[in-house]
């Protein structure tokens, strides 16, 4: 009896992993065929990308060497950042007493 349930465990294993490589056999298809159409690539290609420029980056001078030479722009178009910009964090405003108001026994 041992035997019969480790063929059913094994028989259920390789159905997983069938079901497994024909959803990312659909979803490759799916990707490339939505690439082709709109142009955008699929995320995991983008992210590949990514990973690789990095891999080379850090080959050929490590972060320490791109970091001296400015700040890339955060959505990795347009000109880098310059180091004199200012980021603004909040803007004063005056608070009028005679402003319109909620009336006081409003109460959520």
């Amino acid at each position: 009896m041992n035997w019969i349930l480790r063929i059913v465990m094994g028989l259920l294993g390789l159905v997983m992993l069938a079901a497994l490589l024909f959803g990312l056999l659909c979803y490759i298809v799916f990707a490339t065929v939505r690439w082709l159409l709109t142009g955008r690539k699929p995320q995991v290609v983008m992210v590949w990308q990514q990973f690789s420029a990095m891999r080379q980056n850090f080959r050929q001078g490590g972060f320490r060497a791109s970091s001296s030479q400015g700040f890339e722009n955060p959505r990795g178009h347009g000109a880098p950042f310059a180091r004199d910009d200012q980021v603004v964090d909040v803007e004063v405003r005056e608070v009028v007493e005679d402003a319109p108001r909620l009336p006081s026994d409003r109460r959520p």
